[in-house]
């Protein structure tokens, strides 16, 4: 079996989660005085459209990204839906938005990963997995899995030979709830990979969701790239737990699991935070589970932090947590301070 290198260093990175795909718990605002409780719903009310248009202009801008970079932020994962580059009725194209975000990403240093985060009929249950209807998951009828396909060759035609593009990512999270749909994806993914790389410079990367089972897909998507989302506050065992000791535990565990993936294929975590189940939340908990992360990136090429920011502070929120001091190492130089540190205490 082909054995991998990853990297000494990971990446960091932050998505820009809540702009170009809305969920109404980061940025409530939008959803004031409406009934709807996603984009799907919003986007069909009176006001709508203006407000998305409204919060698209205002919630990421150059500053934004400045910031990032001066931060020592290198990577931007960028969650959009398959309405990305056209309209796709009721959703209105970010198109405007994207390409804005790549041509300030290269003017700042900073590499963007397009994540196609909301897909034709839904890939998971989730309220922005592209579909009002969350009870239903419809992605895997023929007709949405050709879509999705031709829609991530286009996004490659658009994009592809762009400097800042960093990677692809075909699908967030889709749902296998059987081990048929979990071949079918299987499937799609080998062939989309396939069609997509003819399109990619080497150099970009196509990436691939581990389905919250990164047993399996590890080692079984060739040269691709494996996204894992760490979190440790959703699970019913985590919501159970009473001490913060089980979570350092939990993450030692899956550090050693990660350290073993990433020697199949390259790696990355693109999701996860600083976040705790409600009865161990607190500043002091999430900060010391912070640190306790910011170790397992090691094993990895490079992390994305979700997300770069919210309405409201608090784990969520990496512009929050960054403001007090949580990501201390990520400021630039601060690699080569630390080594100098590590130095100083060996004389």
């Amino acid at each position: 079996m082909r054995k991998y290198k990853p990297n000494s260093f990971a990446t960091p990175g932050v998505n820009l989660g809540g702009w170009l795909v809305l969920e109404k718990w980061m940025t409530p605002s939008v959803f004031t005085e409406t009934d709807a409780t996603n984009e799907y719903e919003l986007s069909q009310t009176e006001t709508g459209i203006k407000r998305i248009q409204r919060h698209r202009q205002a919630f990421i801008q150059e500053d934004d990204t400045k910031w990032l970079s001066r931060a020592g932020v290198k990577l931007l994962r960028l969650p959009i839906g398959y309405w990305a580059i056209e309209d796709q009725p009721p959703y209105v194209s970010a198109k405007p938005q994207i390409d804005w975000l790549m041509d300030t990403a290269e003017r700042h240093g900073l590499k963007v990963l397009l994540d196609l985060h909301a897909a034709p009929g839904a890939q998971n249950a989730s309220d922005h997995s592209g579909s009002g209807n969350t009870n239903k998951v419809q992605w895997h009828k023929r007709a949405n899995r050709q879509k999705t396909t031709q829609i991530l060759l286009n996004i490659a035609d658009e994009y592809g030979d762009h400097p800042a593009l960093w990677g692809i990512e075909l699908l967030n999270e889709p749902l296998v709830a059987t081990w048929y749909r979990r071949w079918q994806l299987w499937r799609w993914t080998q062939k989309t990979s396939q069609k997509l790389r003819g399109k990619l410079p080497p150099r970009v990367r196509i990436v691939v969701s581990d389905c919250y089972q990164p047993a399996w897909w590890s080692g079984r998507i060739g040269n691709n790239t494996l996204d894992i989302h760490h979190y440790q506050c959703f699970s019913d065992k985590d919501n159970q737990a009473t001490a913060l000791a089980y979570h350092q535990k939990l993450l030692a565990q899956q550090s050693n699991k990660y350290r073993d993936y990433s020697r199949q294929q390259p790696l990355i975590i693109g999701e996860w935070s600083a976040a705790l189940p409600p009865r161990i939340a607190s500043s002091n908990a999430e900060f010391a589970h912070c640190q306790s992360q910011l170790a397992i990136p090691s094993n990895v090429d490079a992390w994305f932090y979700w997300s770069y920011k919210t309405e409201n502070p608090g784990a969520w929120n990496f512009r929050d947590c960054y403001s007090k001091g949580w990501f201390n190492d990520t400021r630039p130089h601060a690699a080569d301070q630390l080594n100098r540190q590590k130095r100083s205490r060996l004389i």
